[in-house]
């Protein structure tokens, strides 16, 4: 091998030995705050509690749709509580589920017809239109697919109960999900996406929280109080945004509003998908999370072990030199049992092992896969509809796939 050659692969070398040192120093530093964060018990709510609106945007249903409306109908923080449920119209499919919680609950509920999103994003019109009709001094845009329960709402109202924190939200986390069939273990693609949410996507907030950088908001559950929204501009000027709850975020930010991470999760059910539903489920969020934070999108490889030692491993192999390999295993061990432990943390317990091979494969070869496309990707489709997305997030609707207005 000529000495130039041979200089440049130990240099390769060398950044991929300190970039597995930093990636797990990372990993670890992420399960120390998670486990801090999580142990701390939220402070007590005020005694009485002010008006809240839920906002609902309501487009599919699933088998679990109505149970998690009715729950939420019934679980109100306050006695000046509303649920304004916003559909697109009466022909949507959720229609007549919304109907029926709204005909059980007809002080609390409510249903508003949004019409079509016309250019703009359908989720961020929905949740406008919401807005527009609530009347609580709290509004809380909740997810169709979120599990609400009194100790996230307790949660909830003792961070807004501090003059100082303008809006809250909770971290997003899906649990388990169910064995089809005779299965003896999950084999859906919803087990990658969960794998993504709880260790990618979810994993690094407490370490924003409790270090006081909460620049921005995840979806799921964000609670936030009307003057607050109505001093940020509303949510027009957000119509065009791939990820409102990013983007209102660091309005919210940058106008000096804190932001508080609620001490307590929102469960998120998710949806049965394919592998390849789940894989395009996760490059359209790897999409958008480069559209809004470039800088942070191409430093994510280097935060996952899995990934840089699978390239140290391989030249290593290459050069059959043994240590590369070996160094690989064991970190990818390490990496697995700071999961697990994780998960014992935010959940009480560890999932069935193969939910961890399940992660072994995504961090090490899929989402390395997902980064790619997503580097140069532009389109995203969701949901129904194709976007073109900007750097920056803003998403602007492809003329094709524009639905036809009624």
């Amino acid at each position: 091998m000529p000495k130039r050659l041979r200089y440049a692969l130990y240099a390769v070398e060398t950044f991929l030995v300190n970039s597995l040192i930093v990636s797990s120093l990372y990993q670890f530093v992420v399960y120390l705050t998670n486990r801090r964060f999580w142990r701390q018990l939220p402070t007590p709510a005020a005694d009485t509690a002010p008006s809240v609106s839920v906002i609902v945007p309501l487009r599919n249903k699933t088998p679990d749709t109505l149970a998690h409306l009715h729950v939420l109908a019934i679980s109100g923080p306050s006695d000046d509580y509303e649920v304004i449920l916003v559909l697109e119209d009466e022909h949507s499919p959720a229609y007549v589920v919304a109907q029926q919680v709204a005909a059980s609950y007809p002080d609390h509920v409510r249903i508003v017809l949004c019409g079509p999103p016309g250019d703009h994003v359908h989720t961020i019109h929905s949740q406008n239109a919401g807005y527009l009709a609530a009347r609580g001094n709290l509004l809380a845009f909740v997810e169709p697919n979120s599990q609400l329960s009194g100790e996230l709402w307790h949660a909830a109202l003792a961070a807004m109960a501090d003059p100082g924190v303008g809006a809250a939200f909770a971290p997003p986390l899906i649990g388990e999900p169910e064995r089809r069939g005779s299965a003896p273990v999950s084999t859906g693609g919803e087990m990658l996406t969960a794998m993504h949410i709880n260790h990618a996507h979810t994993a690094g907030l407490p370490f924003a929280a409790l270090s006081n950088r909460v620049k921005e908001m995840a979806s799921g559950f964000i609670v936030i109080r009307r003057e607050v929204l109505d001093a940020a501009g509303g949510l027009l000027h957000l119509l065009d945004d791939a990820a409102a709850e990013i983007r209102l975020g660091r309005v919210l930010h940058e106008s000096g509003t804190r932001i508080a991470v609620i001490h307590v999760p929102v469960y998120i059910v998710p949806e049965r998908e394919t592998f390849n539903e789940a894989t395009a489920h996760l490059l359209r969020i790897l999409t958008i999370n480069r559209a809004y934070n470039l800088r942070d999108f191409l430093a994510w490889p280097f935060t996952n072990p899995l990934t840089v030692g699978f390239i140290l491993g391989w030249i290593t192999e290459r050069e059959d030199v043994w240590w590369g390999r070996r160094t690989w295993w064991f970190f990818a061990w390490l990496r697995m049992a700071l999961a697990f432990e994780l998960d014992r943390i935010r959940f009480g317990h560890g999932f069935n092992w193969t939910a961890y091979a399940q992660l072994f494969m995504l961090d090490t070869f899929i989402s390395p896969a997902l980064w790619t496309q997503a580097l140069f990707r532009r389109i995203v489709t969701w949901p129904q509809r194709t976007y073109r997305i900007y750097q920056g997030g803003k998403a602007i609707p492809l003329d094709d796939s524009r639905p036809n207005t009624r």
